[in-house]
């Protein structure tokens, strides 16, 4: 089996969305809102590797992570490559269905997971049911086109220092960035060891603690100096 239903859905689930998904001012919610959005999620909980759907299926439906790491994988083999790593507060599948295409890619999940599954008939119900929704849902696609234009600037332009700063403060959650350096260098397109020898010259600096799976941002002005190519200028005081 796929993935195992969680507790029973509960008011409290729609008002994590309301508060946690994209950004609340775009489209806040009523009490209305609240309550078609319970009426359409159900918590499942999705064990580590297990597969929500598979590159070149159309996805079951729609999954809002609320806890844990979804990746998402393209092609196979030595042409394996890590798109990007779905995080709490964000959602995958909604793309594909908006579109009414197959996924290009797989999507597994990289640790236990606890999500809100919205299935494919309910999610059309749901975003013609409310406006505020579909609004905010729109907001969320819009934040997403935006942080992926930003990466592919900034692959094609930074040095590789500015790329891992910039990396960071796009990809870390609560200012942590909870997987390994390995994952990091595939999601980036580099060597591993180039990453780890920028990591140990942000530790060496004091912009990063690096631990086993989890890379945290300890000096946030700093690494967005970094970020910028403006980290040598910085006065010390």
């Amino acid at each position: 089996m796929l993935t195992s239903q969680g507790p029973p859905v509960t008011h409290l689930d729609a008002a994590w969305v309301a508060a946690n998904f994209a950004e609340a001012e775009a489209a806040p919610f009523s009490s209305s809102d609240l309550a078609e959005l319970s009426r359409h999620l159900t918590p499942q909980v999705v064990e580590w590797g297990e597969v929500l759907f598979h590159e070149g299926e159309h996805p079951s439906g729609v999954w809002l992570l609320q806890t844990g790491a979804i990746e998402l994988i393209y092609g196979t083999g030595e042409h394996r490559a890590l798109i990007r790593i779905i995080n709490p507060g964000e959602a995958v599948g909604d793309i594909q269905l908006l579109r009414g295409v197959a996924s290009p890619f797989k999507a597994r999940a990289a640790e236990p997971s606890e999500c809100l599954f919205i299935a494919r008939k309910d999610f059309d119900e749901l975003l013609d049911s409310s406006t505020s929704v579909s609004r905010r849902w729109m907001a969320k696609l819009a934040l997403q086109v935006a942080k992926n234009h930003n990466r592919i600037v900034a692959l094609l332009t930074s040095a590789l220092r500015d790329r891992v700063a910039q990396f960071l403060l796009h990809e870390c959650v609560d200012g942590v960035f909870r997987h390994s350096q390995g994952t990091m260098a595939a999601m980036l397109g580099v060597h591993r060891s180039s990453v780890n020898q920028v990591l140990g010259e942000f530790e060496s600096l004091g912009l990063v603690k690096v631990a086993y799976r989890s890379i945290e941002v300890i000096d946030l002005e700093g690494m967005v100096l970094m970020a910028e190519g403006k980290f040598g200028g910085r006065i010390e005081v």
